[in-house]
């Protein structure tokens, strides 16, 4: 509110100079000036003082009661033989009602109505004590009772002492409505507002349990995601390496504050890159790309996202080593294809989740890190798609290496696999590595277009 009128009396200011000569402009700039140091005064009071409300409510009196006086008295530079009657019919008084609508910026319609009030009184008392002089000749409804002619009422409406009650009736209905209808818009603001801060405090509570685009979709007013349905989607699963020889020499406290850093990191880079964070299973976390709503670069922000969950867990790592921790090892397995999508579950509780094959490829080349030893192992069928989608993917493709045809459990068709090779795991420095097994067969060639890789799997299949 201060800084709005402050700025409404530099506007004032600025007029007065450019539409009354510099000598005569002084006058009127000194009396802005001083109204604003006035209101300098009050936002003071009002922000160091515990009577605030009592403060503000005060100095509104005395602002209503210095325009007032403003407005009513002449000017010193005022041409000779002008009246306080004539000053009545100048348009001062609409600044009052500038001065009632700033109140509005305080979004306290209390405020509003006091200001509305204080301001109805003192420019009626004004009004009534110029009216009420002995050489004023004041008027109403009676002027066309009066058997006056049209002659004798336009020369009484024109003498200089004349004041016309009539007006004031106007004028207060004016100063009524316009704070009629001040505090009901600034009430309804307030109420809003509280409406926008209380649906802030639920989204903000809706995400500590579920991912930000979710939040959103579910906030956007429409009625939740409907049925499943079949959609690509790419799916990543990180898990943290020997976490069960983790838990067992921390202490509980200690173990609960490891994974909420390990789930913060690497959520934080999920979130970066417009994955939703489907779950935490333990020391686990999943995440797909491509709900709710599918995008062009699904696949390419899921490579994106494990490249740099590694970084992240590398540079976690040389702060946990300057501390004298131990490094912390991830396995992190994606793959691209076909899931369903939607709310599982019954009419109490639903789960927004992703299921089918290409989640369970998802998790078993997690697990397959372990075996490969390496930090990131991805499907074909993902590097494929990535290769397609991501311009700046070029250096993390180039550094992945093809390994042989896997058979996963609980699937009879193998997956073309490929890893990162050991010296890109995030890991412990120093730490033992995994070997790589030795009869890894080469790649005999990589179509230029899609990428597609051709595997000798005529030795090291192992049957079906």
């Amino acid at each position: 509110m201060f800084w709005g009128r402050l700025a409404a009396l530099g506007t004032l200011a600025l007029g007065a100079v450019l539409a009354v000569p510099l000598d005569r402009s002084g006058l009127y700039v000194a009396a802005i000036v001083a109204f604003g140091l006035l209101n300098a005064l009050a936002f003071g009071f009002a922000r160091s003082s515990r009577f605030a409300t009592v403060t503000t409510w005060s100095f509104v009196v005395v602002d209503a009661a210095i325009l007032t006086y403003i407005f009513v008295t002449p000017s010193p530079f005022a041409v000779e033989g002008w009246t306080s009657q004539l000053n009545l019919r100048l348009p001062n008084f609409l600044y009052l009602g500038v001065f009632l609508v700033s109140m509005a910026l305080s979004y306290s319609p209390a405020l509003v109505v006091w200001s509305g009030a204080v301001t109805i009184v003192v420019w009626t008392f004004a009004y009534c004590w110029v009216a009420t002089r002995p050489d004023t000749i004041a008027y109403g409804r009676d002027l066309l009772d009066g058997g006056l002619s049209d002659a004798e009422i336009i020369a009484l409406v024109l003498d200089p002492r004349s004041v016309s009650l009539i007006n004031l009736s106007y004028q207060t209905m004016f100063l009524v409505l316009v704070t009629i209808i001040l505090a009901i818009s600034v009430w309804r603001s307030r109420r809003l507002v509280r409406k926008q801060v209380a649906a802030e405090a639920q989204r903000s509570a809706l995400s500590r349990y579920f991912s930000p685009n979710i939040v959103r979709e579910l906030s956007s007013g429409t009625s939740g995601f409907g049925e499943p349905s079949l959609q690509s989607a790419a799916i990543l699963f990180a898990d943290m390496v020997g976490f069960t020889r983790i838990s067992e020499r921390l202490a509980p406290e200690d173990l609960v504050k490891l994974l909420k850093e390990y789930h913060a990191r690497l959520a934080t880079v999920a979130f970066a890159h417009g994955g939703t964070v489907d779950k935490y299973i333990g020391d686990e976390i999943m995440v797909h790309f491509g709900t709710p709503r599918p995008r062009k670069d699904d696949a390419a922000r899921a490579l994106a996202c494990a490249r740099d969950m590694l970084e992240q867990v590398r540079q976690w790592n040389e702060q946990r080593l300057a501390s004298g921790e131990h490094a912390i090892e991830v396995g992190i397995g994606v793959h691209y294809g076909e899931v369903i999508v939607g709310n599982i579950g019954d009419e109490r509780r639903l789960e927004y989740t992703v299921l089918g094959d290409t989640v369970n490829v998802a998790s078993r080349l997690e697990r397959l890190t372990r075996k490969i030893g390496t930090s990131l192992a991805v499907s074909d069928d993902l590097l494929v798609a990535a290769r397609a989608q991501g311009s700046n993917l070029g250096a993390t493709i180039e550094e992945l290496r093809p390994d042989q045809m896997r058979f996963v459990r609980g699937r009879r068709r193998p997956v073309a696999v490929w890893y990162l090779p050991q010296a890109h795991r995030a890991g412990r420095r120093g730490s033992r590595q995994h070997p790589v097994p030795s009869q890894l067969k080469q790649v005999d060639r990589i179509l230029p277009v899609t990428g597609t890789t051709t595997f000798d799997i005529s030795r090291r299949l192992p049957p079906p």
